[in-house]
């Protein structure tokens, strides 16, 4: 049987495969971290590793998204790939740029008699860990890494199906939520005098994370009315989590609210105080699965409905990861694009927060109308559009390797229409108005770089004052950190119980709006 070796940074690992056996499936079964986001379809082409010899000849599929210079050094597509003899691999580590900004502080290595506890956010692409002072909840640190399992697909939707088709791959989501969590942990670079003094740590998610984190029966997240199968809080969770953390050490998940609104959401109701507030306010956590929170001052509804992983820079022609050159803001200046990249380096293609400034910036220019179609003569751009198989798109470098399409504003439109969608609906069932909102927060790792004008631009939020939107990150890591304590915990779950989740799919109302809010103008 032929023997696949996989190398990842200094780690060398090998499995032995059966000929034909994808090279996914093999590089999966030693357990180290492969990106799938489109669930191994080979439609985006994120799989990409270095093939040194053993795979099968390129089929058409890597021939259309393997460039030849790609090709010439070795890159294959993992989801197409199959073993025929043995084989080495070569992984690219995966690097996440991870904005968790907050006031750092060293205290912890100063007051070395406080104990200290971990906050994890636990995200669908994201996995961030906070740590934290105990006495007082002082978040000091943090970090994040990817989420491994999106191996599995970029959504929970895929993640969720691959469990409901094989029961076995329940354990394997299992086991790579720990592995995520335990690098975002390690990716704080604690030393050992300081991991030994945590004491307590306390993991939110969305209900899908939970679930596959738990391992909960998935059956009824996957059908309709799509409710948890518990939404309990479980105190100490320390036997679920495959002893990755030091005996001991009491590990707490809080309750869930509802249909695919979880944890997270709960910890960002608690840090922006939705408890209390000074009137009617909302909150939207960006990312593969938005997460919309609006009050009146009394009564407080969350929805959650999904975006799709277009905010991550997944499924657009150009798309990627929050890593450095990926372009985060985009300008038209004197005819040209003007690219803002993570660390200045040269751009190698779009974040979400890039996608959203595109769209702005082109739509502002006129290149692109309000129906989300690429004008026919636009007045700017003419000469680098280029028809194609798949529509038209705009050449955004002079080498042809950057370009903008068609589908990848739709995909946007897709994604902004359904959080606007969702918070339309829930202010009509509080009788709220757009002029009512004092407040609304952006949060999430996406929700946290967008650029408000653009956001207000395209018509992402109802037309609410500009002065009253702010974007804050680690709504959810914060939020959780306020759960450490027995009194934080206690009263997380006095505000789940406070919280009316909204079921968007059964409200007639929402494909309505969902529609409306398609279009990309102000209001629109």
């Amino acid at each position: 049987m032929p023997k696949v070796t996989v190398v990842y940074g200094e780690e060398i690992k090998t499995t032995e495969a059966g000929a034909g056996t994808l090279l996914g499936d093999a590089i999966i079964a030693t357990g180290l971290p492969l990106e799938q986001p489109c669930a191994g379809r080979g439609t985006c082409g994120k799989c990409k590793v270095l093939v040194e010899a053993g795979a099968s000849q390129l089929d058409q599929i890597e021939l259309e998204q393997l460039t030849p210079g790609e090709r010439a050094v070795g890159y294959r597509l993992a989801c197409r790939a199959r073993i025929q003899d043995d084989a080495k691999v070569t992984l690219a580590p995966i690097v996440v740029y991870s904005n968790k900004s907050f006031r750092a502080s060293n205290r912890y290595k100063r007051d070395t008699s406080v104990p200290l506890g971990l906050a994890i956010d636990l995200g669908s692409t994201t996995v961030a860990a906070f740590l934290t002072m105990l006495d007082d909840g002082e978040v000091c640190a943090g970090s994040a890494t990817l989420n491994q399992q999106t191996v599995f697909g970029g959504d929970v939707i895929s993640r969720l199906a691959a469990v409901v088709r094989n029961p076995d791959n329940g354990e394997r989501l299992h086991n790579l939520a720990l592995a995520s969590i335990n690098q975002a942990v390690d990716s704080l670079k604690l030393s050992k005098h300081i991991y030994e003094r945590i004491e307590r740590v306390v993991i939110v998610g969305n209900v899908a994370m939970h679930h596959l984190l738990t391992q909960m029966p998935v059956d009824t997240l996957a059908v309709m009315p799509f409710q948890p199968y518990d939404k309990a809080a479980i105190p100490d969770a320390a036997s679920l989590m495959g002893g990755i953390f030091p005996q001991g050490v009491r590990v707490s998940l809080p309750p869930l609210i509802g249909g695919f609104v979880g944890t997270d959401c709960l910890a960002c109701l608690a840090y922006f105080g939705f408890d209390d507030p000074p009137g009617p306010m909302a909150a939207i956590d960006l990312g593969t699965n938005g997460e919309v929170m609006v009050t009146d001052g009394r009564r407080i509804l969350t929805a959650s409905t999904a975006a799709g992983p277009a905010f991550e820079g997944v499924n657009i022609s150009c798309g990627t990861r929050a890593v450095d050159g990926a372009i985060v803001d985009v300008e038209i200046k004197d005819g040209e694009f003007v690219f803002g990249t993570i660390g200045d380096e040269p751009p190698i293609g779009l974040t979400g927060s890039g996608l959203l400034s595109m769209v702005h910036q082109l739509r502002m220019a006129g290149v692109v109308v309000p129906d989300g179609r690429i004008a026919q003569n636009p007045p700017m751009f003419a000469d680098r559009l280029v028809q194609g198989d798949n529509g038209r798109r705009i050449l955004l470098s002079s080498d042809g390797e950057l370009s903008f399409t068609q589908t990848d504003v739709r995909e946007l439109q897709k994604a902004k229409g359904a959080m606007r969608a969702a918070m339309d609906v829930l202010m009509e069932r509080l009788g709220l108005r757009p002029s009512d909102m004092q407040r609304v927060i952006l949060t999430g790792s996406f929700g946290a770089q967008l650029d408000i004008e653009a956001v207000l631009g395209v018509g992402m939020l109802p037309p609410v004052r500009r002065e009253v939107v702010e974007t804050i990150p680690n709504g959810a890591g914060l939020g959780a950190a306020m759960f450490l304590s027995d009194e934080g915990f206690a009263w997380s779950q006095e505000l789940a119980g406070r919280v009316e989740q909204i079921d968007l799919d059964q409200d007639p109302r929402f494909m309505t709006q969902y529609v409306a809010a398609l279009a990309l103008e102000p209001g629109g």
